[in-house]
């Protein structure tokens, strides 16, 4: 573990005293020695005591050489490499000799990234042998040497050098690797670190030299193959007491290496400290020739990738082996070390929403990059193990792979989703953090992870292993198309490879798309406000549903009045008011046990493509520690014009969200907004249905029971009012106006037929009914017809309590047309009456009345309306020179116009009546009086709603309201006298003005 260093070229006065083991020499008090002393003298007069502690300028230095002592640039070779430094003295006025002005007690070396030495490779010594022995001699194998050290110490009072072996210790726990030498009787331990808080180099520090050793200067020079016979001669030197033969012998295996990098100019760093001053540090460093020959070195990892299933559409682990085989050929060069690992999942294997419940994330600052701070990730941010090994250790280094918060600091850097890689070994004070970058295809969600710029280790095998289970953090492919794990691994020499290990998966798991579904009223009681629940769920292994579509059965409505409707630009943005809330949605995402958004507002907002009103879903895509944005999803609500059925068309549901495929598993809404949803009054067995598809292109379509009950205990009591108007229009052939308004109390069945016969008075104009000006029998049969002016005979309003707005229209007059049963011919028939009513935001209702002719009564029969709760109906049929009724041989103020109405509720109840009709047209008349003897009975015609009151001679002035009648008889008491001439006056309801009649009674 120790770098490549320079030669220490020593003090001339020093370098004949150099030996395998100490020597002492005298200083004579010759005349240099005197000068050197009275310049010393001279120096202290002039107030220089002494030079400040630390390394002389130009002493540091690191240097490589191959084993005919050239410089070796070569990247990754096996060259001997020596660091050396010398540390700044003062002339000893005694003895004349230049010493330390203070003692060194620390140094600390680091040396470039991609230094690596391997101790792994040589026998090792024990540190209590090391401790003990003769001189620099310790107790340790000769096996045990990887290198020498030269150093100059005062020693005795005089400088002496020494020359020693470096011996590989056995590391203590908490260390990389250990080394010794000896000067003199004093040991000296290097300990090797890595950087861990830094660039992952290592560290050579010599801690707390021994006082007593005042060093001087020193030499470190490691050999690339220790068992190199190159080395015998110093061996032979270091071991003068041993026969060259006997010096044992260790396999020759590398033990140092040089950096596998060309690009960056190696530089080794060097802090000193002395016992005076323990805390400051004088710094030096030393740059060595840039490497050179990258591209001699080999790289060839492989690749394997295994999920923890085959089986497609499932929550999975994986597997990933990367093996890089290392080069110990001590003539050869070392592999290149990883820098980079991009590794793509296979195509169809991504992110699983299902992992988020539960999740956790770690924050940069409790990964602690950069530091040698413990981890502290929580548990719940754990998705993986790691295990790495490496040439340098004999055990593994083992690790957690951990999910990272996203990158709060910069939002639009698209680090939604990180990883943190962390790898330890306590008993070696092994400690790596690497940051991981996620990518993730915006439209498959193919997963890219990218390891970048790692450390210059020598690495050779690394397994990640993602945990698997029921919220594994991956999914499987939903298909069985071929796919493969596909990797770019780069490495410091500048290599790119490629690798690509292909999948397989069991497509025999895989299912047609039918999903389950289930929806309905929770209070099923006819014409009860009830919430509506739907859910939908989809089983692994099917395709994952996008769009769905529901149609409602007849009847089952939604009461508008009241709710505040969101406007379109917030409702697109999901910021809708919670005014507008009409229920929630909960959603579940996710292979395997999904994810359950919960509880996501459901908004009623208004015109949306087409459709008169839309729902707007809005949730916040935020599981776990993944916050995905707000997903809107609209909803047009569309209203069938002619049974007013709901249907709710959804745009296509988000299979994919910033990259991560949500493989949506249910959906459950529930509309509960109270008051809002109301059901049908009519009992009759109903289906909700449906349509969902699947992102496949598959439809499915589905179907849910709907039925309520109780419906016979709504009543059916609705009230017609019929009136003829128009002034000289009540005689033969005359064509008065029609105004029919039908009310319908609160809280009874809604009605599903009516069906009105007139009085034989009234017929229909051929003329008119047959006018080439009618509407046609096609365009007056749509769904929204668009008829011609020339066929409008009057208009029609509706009011309904679940609308804030009346609906109104025309009141189309369109030929119609019948098929024979054996024939199949079209048969003309009587025209028929089109009504379409139009509301806020557009919502249309069409009604169609037919007209027969039954026991020469005109029938007019409106068959199938809508199960939808109508207070008031009212339409104007106009009369005049066009209308299409004419009065037929008849007089219609001479006598009580009767119509026939018979009405079904749509819970089948009936409720028939006679209608009498208003005729406000008709003068006030005195039909006839007869006079009794306690009373006069006056029969006054041309009456409607209002009140009538008698007057006259020898009678008591007499009241009566009437509410339809034409004709009434008012009966009042007689007083004293004959009777004289009556009056009657009429006030009709609502006007001011009355109507006048006078007789004499006979």
């Amino acid at each position: 573990m120790l770098a490549s260093i320079s030669p220490y070229v020593p003090n001339p006065k020093e370098r004949t005293r150099m030996s395998a083991r100490p020597i002492s020499s005298r200083r004579g008090r010759d005349l240099l020695v005197s000068l050197l002393l009275a310049l010393a003298v001279a120096a202290s007069s002039a107030g220089t005591a002494h030079a400040a502690f630390g390394i002389v300028d130009g002493s540091f230095a690191a240097e490589a050489r191959d084993g005919a002592g050239n410089i070796l640039t070569q990247a990754g070779a096996r060259p001997d490499a020596s660091t050396s430094f010398e540390l700044v003295r003062k002339i000893d006025w005694r003895s004349g000799d230049f010493i330390p002005d203070e003692w060194l007690k620390d140094a600390v070396v680091d040396l470039p990234p991609g230094v690596v030495g391997n101790p792994t490779t040589m026998l090792e010594c024990d540190p209590v042998a090391f401790s003990h022995g003769d001189g620099d001699h310790p107790n340790c194998p000769a096996g045990a040497v990887v290198g020498v050290t030269t150093s100059s110490a005062m020693s005795g009072g005089a400088i002496t050098s020494f020359k020693s072996p470096l011996w590989n210790l056995t590391p203590e726990d908490g260390t990389v690797a250990q080394f010794g030498f000896a000067i003199e009787r004093t040991r000296v331990i290097l300990t090797a670190r890595l950087r861990s808080d830094s660039d992952y180099g290592v560290s050579v520090v010599a801690r707390n030299t021994p006082a007593g050793v005042g060093v001087i200067n020193t030499k470190v020079t490691v050999w690339g193959v220790p068992a190199d016979p190159s080395h015998n001669a110093d061996r032979e030197y270091l071991f003068a007491s041993e026969p060259h033969g006997d010096l044992p012998t260790t396999p020759r295996l590398p033990f140092f290496t040089s950096p596998t990098g060309c690009d960056t100019i190696p530089v080794t760093r060097i802090a000193v400290s002395s016992w005076q001053h323990p805390d400051v540090f004088t710094h030096a460093l030393a740059e060595s020739p840039q490497g050179t020959g990258c591209d001699l070195l080999d790289f060839a990892p492989t690749l394997k990738s295994v999920p923890t299933t085959g089986r497609p559409d499932t929550p999975s682990g994986l597997g990933v082996d990367l093996d890089l085989p290392q080069n110990q050929n001590p003539d050869g060069l070392a592999t290149a070390h990883l820098k980079t690992a991009v590794v793509k999942l296979p195509e169809g294997m991504t992110i699983n929403p299902s992992s988020a419940d539960g999740l956790d994330a770690c924050t940069d600052a409790q990964v602690a990059f950069k530091t040698d701070l413990p981890v502290t990730c929580p548990a719940a941010s754990k998705i993986g193990s790691v295990t790495a090994q490496t040439p340098v250790l004999t055990e593994p280094i083992t690790g957690s792979l951990y999910v990272r918060s996203q990158n709060s600091d910069d939002p639009q850097s698209g680090e939604m989703f990180r990883v943190a890689l962390v790898l330890s070994n306590k008993k070696r004070g092994l400690l790596v953090k690497l940051p991981g970058s996620v990518r993730v295809d915006p439209l498959t969600g193919r997963v890219e992870t990218e390891f970048a710029d790692n450390p210059q280790l020598p690495v050779s095998h690394i397994r990640i292993t993602i945990g698997g289970g029921d919220r594994a953090p991956l999914a499987t492919p939903q298909s069985c198309q071929a796919a493969s794990t596909d990797a770019t691994l780069s490495s410091w020499a500048g290599h790119e490879i490629h690798r690509s290990d292909p999948s397989a998966f069991d497509c025999s798991f895989l299912k047609a798309f039918a999903p389950g579904f289930q929806a309905g009223a929770i209070v099923p009681r006819g014409g009860a406000a009830s919430p509506l629940q739907v859910h939908i769920d989809r089983p692994d292994g099917q395709p994952s549903i996008d769009g769905v579509t529901l149609s409602m059965p007849t009847g089952a409505l939604a009461k508008l009045k009241g709710v505040p409707v969101c406007d379109d630009a917030r409702a697109n943005a999901g910021t809708c008011d919670i005014t507008s809330r009409v229920g929630s949605a909960t959603v579940g995402a996710g292979a395997g046990t999904p994810f359950i958004l919960r509880n996501q507002p459901v908004y009623l907002a208004g015109p949306y493509k087409g459709a008169p009103y839309s729902l707007s879903v809005a949730a916040r895509a935020k599981a776990g520690p993944f916050d995905l944005g707000e997903v809107v999803v609209r909803q047009a609500i569309f209203v069938d014009p002619i049974d007013a059925h709901v249907t709710v068309v959804s745009d296509p549901l988000p299979t994919i969200v910033k990259g991560v495929p949500l493989r949506i598993r249910s959906i459950d809404v529930d509309v509960d907004r109270p008051g809002v949803t109301i059901n049908p009054t009519s009992c009759a067995p109903k289906a909700i249905d449906g349509s969902l598809h699947a992102m496949t292109g598959a439809t499915a379509a589905v179907s849910a029971r709907y039925q309520v009950g109780d419906c016979s205990l709504l009543d059916v009591k609705p009230k017609l009012g019929l009136t003829l108007s128009g002034k000289g229009q009540t005689t033969d052939g005359k064509h008065p106006a029609v105004t029919a308004v039908l009310t319908q109390p609160a809280g009874g069945a809604n009605l599903k037929r009516v069906r009105v016969a007139l009085p034989l008075s009234l017929a229909l104009d051929p003329d008119n009914a047959e006018s080439s000006g009618l509407c046609t029998f096609v365009e007056g049969s749509k769904p929204d017809p668009k008829c011609p002016a020339s066929s409008v005979v009057g208009k029609a309003t509706a009011i309904s309590p679940i609308l804030n707005q009346p609906l109104s229209g025309p009141v189309y007059f369109v030929k119609n047309e019948r098929k024979d049963p054996k024939s199949g011919r079209s048969i003309k028939t009587l025209p028929k009456l089109v009504i379409p009513l139009v509301g806020e935001n557009g919502i249309k209702l069409t009604l169609t009345g037919t007209s027969d002719v039954v026991g020469d009564q005109l029938v007019t029969t409106f068959n199938n309306i809508p199960d939808a709760p109508v207070s008031s109906f009212r339409m104007d049929i106009t009369g005049g020179k066009k209308g299409i009724l004419v009065v037929s041989d008849a007089d219609i103020c001479k006598a009580a116009q009767i119509a026939d109405q018979q009405v079904d509720g749509q819970n089948n109840k009936t409720a028939d009546a006679d209608v009498s009709i208003q005729t406000p047209s008709c003068p006030t008349k005195i039909l006839s009086t007869k006079v009794g003897k306690s009373s006069v009975s006056i029969k006054v015609g041309g009456l409607g709603a209002g009140k009538v009151t008698v007057t006259g001679k020898g009678i008591r002035k007499t009241t009566k309201t009437i509410s339809k009648s034409t004709v009434a008889t008012i009966t009042a008491k007689r007083t004293k006298g004959k009777p004289g001439k009556v009056k009657v006056s009429f006030l009709p309801a609502g006007t001011k003005k009355a109507k006048t009649a006078s007789a004499t009674p006979r």
